[in-house]
């Protein structure tokens, strides 16, 4: 038997609209610091640009390096996938095995971490099976693999040119479960929930993405959800910066934040 979707995690919405970023999300920090979001998805450019192509090897290594250097940021799925490579499981067997004995795998760790870098190296035509490859590595539950590859294929898309719009479509058009084409194919139809689970997540982020004409809206309306905001937050900027450009965001916003020129420098290497 295949667990229940993860509920929601984390604060509440806040109080009042938020005009600049803060501390906020499932693990909130200090203003301008990165939260694991950041910290894979570094991890995951930084693989792409030493071996050229996404490597399940070596980006498995390049996750548990950076789980080492700071695990508190990582969800129980991660941890777990990482606790059992280091124990002895073969690297590219334990998420597998652990979605076969626990039907763990379903949250959003993998969706949130391998976006934008997927996204920018792979074309629209293949950035599919090289985004399925990189959720098995930890999340191999086939709805969090199918919210990966729906996600990478609409930023790739955005990065090449195409509309929003249109990106959904050609993302809708290579979904391969129903349960998650049906929820991005009409997102107005089902109710916003920003928990961890890996479709709620997905749901949310493309629908701010869509009902948003900026970065910034985008970004605080997935604060104000609550629950996982960091990730929901980072996702639904994902997909307005895919569409928008650097420009569109606010200069207040890059200012102070950690890493920010690395973080620069790295998006345009995998450019």
């Amino acid at each position: 038997m295949h667990s229940a979707p993860p509920r929601l995690r984390g604060p509440p919405p806040p109080e009042h609209n938020v005009l600049e970023p803060g501390n906020f999300g499932v693990n909130p920090g200090n203003y301008g610091q990165f939260t694991d979001d950041t910290k894979q998805t570094l991890a995951i450019s930084k693989s792409l640009l030493k071996c050229g192509r996404f490597d399940s090897m070596d980006a498995i290594h390049a996750l548990i390096e950076e789980y080492d250097r700071d695990p508190r940021f990582y969800g129980p799925t991660s941890g777990e996938v990482f606790t059992r490579i280091k124990t002895g499981c073969a690297p590219l067997e334990a998420a597998r095995t652990l979605f076969e004995e626990k039907g763990l795998g379903r949250t959003n760790g993998s969706v949130m971490r391998g976006v934008p870098p997927i996204g920018i190296c792979y074309p629209p035509e293949s950035v599919r099976a090289c985004s399925l490859a990189a959720s098995r590595i930890t999340h191999f539950h086939p709805v969090a693999c199918e919210a990966s590859a729906v996600f990478n294929t609409v930023i790739s898309c955005l990065l090449r040119g195409e509309s929003l719009a249109r990106a959904r479509d050609r993302a809708i058009a290579s979904c391969e479960i129903a349960e998650v084409r049906a929820r991005i194919a009409a997102p107005e139809d089902y109710p916003l929930r920003p928990s961890m689970d890996a479709l709620d997540t997905l749901h949310a982020s493309l629908s701010l993405a869509l009902m948003s004409d900026s970065f910034q809206d985008a970004v605080t309306g997935a604060v104000m959800l609550g629950g996982d905001t960091d990730t929901i937050a980072a996702l639904s900027g994902a997909l307005k910066g895919a569409e928008y450009g650097i420009e569109a965001l606010p200069d207040a916003w890059l200012r102070n934040i950690e890493g920010i020129d690395a973080v620069i420098s790295c998006a345009e290497a995998c450019g």
